[in-house]
This record gives C-alpha cells, sequence and structure tokens, in this order.
C-alpha cells in the first residue's frame, strides 16, 4: 500500500504481517454486501444507487440483514458492553465544561494512533505543538511523518465539527455520505499528492471514475488484475477478453482480499454510502461494517484504511453509541496490530462468522477507545495536555 510514514512508497500488504505500514494483510476474499439476497451476516445485502432508484426496498434489506448481525447473541454483548462503559464516560466530571477540548484532543491522539499504524511516527507533544503554532495549513513541511498525521488529524478536526454538542441542543448538518468520503478523504490524501505519490486527480474521487491507467499495477490483486468474484458484467469483447475500460483503477493500497473492480466496486460503493445513510441500522454493526468495507473494497486508489477509522469515530458518535466524541478507537490496532489484521481477514472472507469476528474485534476497539477517553479527561482535569 502507500504507507503515510516517512518512506511513502508502494508495497502490497503480507498476510498476517504488515510491511510498509499496510494495515491490513492481503488474503483472499470479500464481504458482498450487495447482490441479491443473502444470509445472516449481510454478505448478500443489495445496494442502493446514488441516484436513489430503488431506495425502498433495497435499504429495508440493507438494514434487515445489517440487523441480522446485530442479532448474534455475541454481537449483542459486545455492544451492550460499549453502551455501558460509554455511559460512565459520558458523565465524566472533565465533560461538563471542557468537552470540547476534550475532542480536540481526541483529534490529536486518534491522528498519532491512526498515524503510527501506518507507519507515521509522530508524538503527541510534537503535534500539538504544531496545532498550537497554526504550522499544519500547508500539506508539506519536510516531514513526511508529520505530513501525514497532520492530514489525519485535518480529517479529525473536520468530523468534529459534525458532532453534536454536549451541552445544549446544537447539531451541526452533515453532508451527504458522498460529500463526506470526499472531504475526508481530501484531508488525508492531500499531502499524497502534494509529494508526488499519489496524482491529483485520485484526491477526494472514487476508483471508479478513474481510468485503469490510474492507482496501482494492473494485476496487482491477481493473476490478470481482474477476479471472476469481481463481477464485471458487460465488460467482455466479442472475441472473449476483458474490456480494461470498464474495471477502473487499481488501488495503491494492498487489503484483505482482492480489490473489487467496475460493476462490483460501484455496487460495493453504492452499498457503503447507503449503509451510512440509512436510518435503523444498529451502531456498532454499521461501524463495523463501514470500516471493514473501506479496507477490504477499497474505493479509493490510497488512504482507505485510515479513513475507514476515522469514520468509526464518526459514527459511534453521531448514532449515539459513543455520543461524547471523545473516546479514540484507533488506539486498539495500534497496540495490537496483529489482531486487526486478522480481524480484518476475518471480515474480507464474507461468511457471517467472519463479519461477526470483525463486528466483536471492532467493538473491543471502541472499549479500549472509550478507556483511553478517560484516560483523555482525566489528563485534561491535571493539565498534563498540553
Amino acid at each position: 500500500m502507500i504507507t503515510m510514514g516517512a518512506s511513502i512508497g508502494l508495497s502490497s500488504g503480507a498476510s498476517g504481517g504488515r510491511p510498509g505500514g499496510s494495515a491490513v494483510p492481503a488474503g483472499t476474499g470479500g464481504a458482498r454486501l450487495t447482490g441479491g439476497a443473502g444470509g445472516a451476516g449481510g454478505a448478500g445485502a443489495p445496494s442502493r444507487s446514488a441516484t436513489g432508484a430503488g431506495v425502498g426496498g433495497a435499504e429495508r434489506a440493507l438494514v434487515s440483514a445489517l440487523a441480522a448481525i446485530a442479532e448474534d447473541a455475541r454481537v449483542a454483548r459486545a455492544q451492550e458492553a460499549v453502551r455501558e462503559a460509554s455511559a460512565e464516560l459520558r458523565w465524566h466530571e472533565a465533560l461538563r465544561r471542557r468537552w470540547r477540548e476534550a475532542r480536540a484532543e481526541a483529534a490529536i491522539r486518534g491522528a498519532i494512533a491512526s498515524g503510527a499504524i501506518e507507519g507515521a511516527l509522530v508524538s503527541a507533544s510534537t503535534l500539538r505543538e504544531q496545532v498550537a503554532a497554526g504550522r499544519l495549513e500547508r500539506p508539506l513541511s519536510g516531514d513526511p511523518s508529520l505530513d501525514a498525521v497532520a492530514g489525519i488529524w485535518r480529517a479529525g478536526v473536520r468530523l468534529t465539527g459534525f458532532m453534536p454538542d454536549l451541552r445544549g441542543q446544537g447539531r451541526p448538518a452533515e453532508p451527504s455520505p458522498r460529500s463526506l468520503l470526499a472531504g475526508l478523504h481530501r484531508d488525508l490524501a492531500g499531502p499524497l499528492a502534494a509529494s508526488g505519490a499519489i496524482g491529483l486527480d485520485e484526491v477526494a474521487v472514487p476508483r471508479t471514475a478513474l481510468p485503469p491507467g490510474r492507482g496501482g499495477a494492473e494485476g496487482e490483486n491477481g493473476a490478470d488484475g481482474v477476479a471472476g468474484a469481481d463481477g464485471v458484467a458487460g465488460a467482455r469483447s466479442s472475441g472473449g477478453a476483458v474490456s480494461s475500460v470498464a474495471l477502473g483503477a487499481a488501488p495503491r493500497e494492498g487489503g484483505p482480499g482482492s480489490a473489487p473492480r467496475g460493476r462490483a466496486l460501484v455496487e460495493r460503493l453504492d452499498a457503503l454510502l447507503a449503509i451510512i445513510a440509512a436510518p435503523g441500522v444498529p451502531a456498532l454493526v454499521r461501524a463495523a461494517v463501514v470500516h471493514g468495507e473501506m479496507i477490504a473494497a477499497r474505493p479509493f486508489t490510497a488512504g482507505n484504511a485510515a479513513l475507514g477509522r476515522l469514520l468509526v469515530r464518526h459514527l459511534i458518535t453521531r448514532d449515539g453509541l459513543e455520543p461524547t466524541g471523545v473516546a479514540v478507537p484507533d488506539t486498539y490496532a495500534r497496540r495490537a496490530p496483529g489482531a486487526y489484521s486478522d480481524a480484518a481477514a476475518s471480515y474480507a472472507r464474507g461468511d457471517a462468522e467472519g463479519v461477526i469476528a470483525w463486528t466483536i474485534w471492532q467493538a473491543e476497539a471502541i472499549l479500549v477507545g472509550i478507556t483511553e477517553g478517560v484516560e483523555l479527561c482525566r489528563a485534561i482535569q491535571a493539565g498534563r495536555t498540553g
């Protein structure tokens, strides 16, 4: 993948490890949230088109498939544990008057942890100093690791602006899911484009809108770059060869399984956008599946895993699972990268057990993030965050 750390190069994440800063291992398969009627676990839920055509039935089927995951006893226990821990954090004394400060510190810590997962090592004190001095307005500073972490921080600050107030009734308007992803990706990928690691046309633009020549090398996710499971329909010429025009760009970063291309990618992206917006989706399952789709489907050429982690913080706050916006779920993946890789590989298999295992891992990450949030609040009370 394109690492966001000091090397900013290309690698393809090996199974079981993360060379080059890859957040997840290369593997096989991929959870599918599109297509016909699927079984429990959401592997076959239909997509919603970008134009909204046929939204009603497709959305109901999608919510039903995701609800089936939440009904699993293990997932239900995990979500209840998260809710109990969130309730304790919600009433922490530091959040009575200093919740804005706590959210700002959570954005700092989240950027530090997420950057470290990508191989970009920066101390929290360094980032705080740069933020306080107003030195992060430009995408490049001369330090690639700082640039990568600054991009994640900018995206985290953007998300903080969408969070409802902890005191009062203020609730800022949220952009459409497509605009939300584009804005966050612009923050994340800006430093990569400014350094020349990716093209400017790859920033905030999904792979579906890029020609096959952009992104990674053809064939990096299979013998010919087009696995049969990708579901590319109508892309064969009269001679039976696959037309590259229908495939879109390949991702520059590795991930669990083969990245979908062509129509399969369009369907996965449409389903992802529908999941973000659909009412009635259980909060833990929504966050887990959105995160899982970002690292398995890889809708952008780079920055997908980091974007997925940011969306977790956003969704659990928006949906009220962790309403403070102070938890730092990225902490867990940084501390236990092997567990992160294994859980992502389970999700990418696309079966019910794999999706459930990933969802339980996501709950564990949120719980660790809540613990970090409690420590953060204590640090604010003690004046130890400056």
